[in-house]
């Protein structure tokens, strides 16, 4: 590299050298005269800080800031402990409070001395704050100083995934993959760290990063199971991982394949409760892609298996309880409906009694109950129906939106015939709180628009008229319908508000309820559309 280009590449460098002979003019013709910004730096911060300065401001320079009393502590085991205290004073280095930092933020790539004295501070600061920002800064200053079992040991040690974790894990992999003595030193571990990179990277959003990881640690615990069998175990765990990565990916294919490899590895391993979870996942995919007898024979397998273990041990009937309920869905969708009904009535009991003593777990009964009732409903059973909507209804209080919203719409078809305006009043519930889930979570069921026009049908007064508003608003404004407004129907506060901002016209309103905060969303969403329409019809008329 030429000098120029050195020079070019050191701005930070001389940048600092500059400031030093602004403020010590008695350095300026000595330094200035100096071609290489990091000789002339060197040069300079001898003559006003002692001769060890440079030295210790290359050392420090990668950690940029730091907390001052750690520093001295740590420092003063290479340097003098007036070393700090001179850089501050010729300002090299800036102090405020309890804090020393560089002057010039370039210099922390620009200048590098030894890792070990950086890892040492990290160390003391990790010891000393134990956040994960010390943690992270203590890996990688490990990894630089050489110290790679320690930072392998602490990295797998690391369970709150973040994106400076991934960064460490992936220079740790880098650092390791151009050492093969070191790599077979450590053993199992290089398989662990790979693993646990590719989960933090699948944790983190990364895909294709986890996805090579995973490629990578698979082939490792290959290796190692046929040394050790029990490392079959660790490689079942790791195709399940990759086929989890594969069906968020909608790579349903190769998703298939490995969850179909995990369960066999599985299956041969006498991994059970493990298997049951694998099989959940590839029947749910296979119900998806409509391959229906596979997931018949997945789900039914995982359910035997949860059945087994949850008459030993209660903390899995929640587990049991979700198999159940995908194998309902899936035996409707085959019309087998006596095995719905048998599959549901099979946990039903266990459910009610864990409810009972630990209410935490009211939502998966409520969903099961829902699903009967819904399955009663569908079979003209209506007094079963009732009978089991009735016992949700105690729960109302305890259950997440989702569920909640389901037993509304159960409870509505089960009025329908008896009392059309409460009928009406449960369909704009469900409607509501569907709409709800769309916009917040993304869920897509059931057909809110088909709720809003129930409800519309069947109530009478105001909710009526909200429902047919906020359905036409939906349909206008979401959807790109060309719709009309509703006219000549009574409604409330909430259909005001939306009509208003249909117009670009803001109106305070308080939300109370679940059906005030859905009008609130509906309204907040089109008011600025409405607005830039009414813009540019006046621009166009203007012109």
């Amino acid at each position: 590299m030429s000098d120029e280009n050195r020079c070019l590449l050191k701005a930070g460098v001389r940048n600092l050298v500059n400031e030093l002979i602004i403020k010590h003019e008695e350095i300026a013709d000595e330094v200035s005269s100096i071609k290489d910004p990091e000789e002339a730096l060197k040069v300079a911060l001898e003559k006003v800080a002692g001769e060890d300065a440079y030295d210790f401001l290359c050392d420090f320079a990668p950690i940029a800031e730091a907390n001052y009393e750690t520093l001295k502590e740590v420092f003063s085991r290479k340097y003098s402990p007036k070393t700090l205290d001179r850089l501050v004073e010729a300002g090299a280095l800036e102090r405020k409070g309890d804090r020393v930092r560089l002057p010039i933020r370039k210099l922390k790539m620009e200048l590098r001395g030894d890792p070990r004295i950086v890892a040492e501070y990290w160390r003391k600061m990790m010891e000393k704050d134990g956040g994960p920002k010390e943690t992270c800064e203590f890996l990688s200053a490990a990894i630089d100083a050489g110290w790679i079992e320690e930072a392998v040991d602490l990295y797998l040690k690391q369970e709150q995934p973040s994106d400076k974790l991934v960064e460490v894990g992936e220079k740790l992999v880098e650092t390791l993959e151009k050492d093969e003595v070191l790599r077979k030193e450590l053993g199992k571990k290089w398989a662990e760290v790979l693993r646990h990179v590719a989960n933090m990277c699948f944790d983190t959003g990364r895909k294709s990063e986890a996805e090579r990881y995973y490629s990578m640690a698979i082939s490792e615990f290959v290796d190692l199971a046929k040394e050790d069998r029990e490392k079959m175990k660790d490689l079942a765990k790791l195709l399940y991982n990759l086929a989890n990565l594969y069906h968020f990916m909608r790579r349903y294919e190769e998703a298939e394949k490995n969850y179909d490899w995990s369960a066999e590895i599985m299956r041969e391993e006498g991994m059970r409760e493990e298997l049951a979870v694998v099989l959940d996942s590839l029947g749910l995919l296979c119900m998806n892609l409509g391959k229906l007898d596979k997931a018949r024979e997945c789900l039914e397998e995982s359910a035997k298996i949860r059945k087994e273990v949850a008459q030993k041990d209660r903390s899995v009937i929640p587990e049991y309880a979700k198999t159940v309920n995908n194998l309902g869905v899936l035996y409707r969708r085959l019309k087998e409906l006596d095995k719905v009904e048998s599959c549901y009535m099979d946990v039903l009991d266990m459910l009610r009694d864990l409810a009972g003593t630990s209410p935490e777990f009211i939502p998966e009964l409520a969903t099961v109950l829902n699903n009967l009732a819904s399955l009663y409903l569908d079979e003209g059973r209506e007094e079963d129906a009732e009978r089991l909507v009735a016992e949700v209804m105690m729960y109302e209080s305890f259950l997440p939106p989702d569920i909640r919203m389901r037993y509304y719409m159960n409870l509505a078809k089960i009025l329908e015939k008896k009392d059309r305006q409460t009928a009406g009043e449960y369909y704009f519930k469900a409607a509501c709180l569907a709409f709800n889930l769309f916009k917040n979570y993304g869920y897509n069921a059931p057909n809110f628009i088909h709720l809003f026009e129930k409800a519309e049908r069947l109530a009478e007064g105001e909710i009526s008229g909200d429902a047919a508003i906020m359905k036409n608003a939906i349909m206008k404004f979401y959807y790109k319908v060309d719709t009309v407004p509703p006219s000549g129907v009574k409604y409330s506060k909430r259909g005001e508000l939306i009509l208003k901002a249909a117009r670009g016209e803001a109106m305070k309103f308080v939300v109370q309820s679940e059906e005030d905060a859905t009008a609130h969303i509906i309204a907040r969403d089109i008011l600025p559309k409405a607005r830039a329409k009414m813009r540019k019809y006046q621009d166009s008329k203007n012109n």
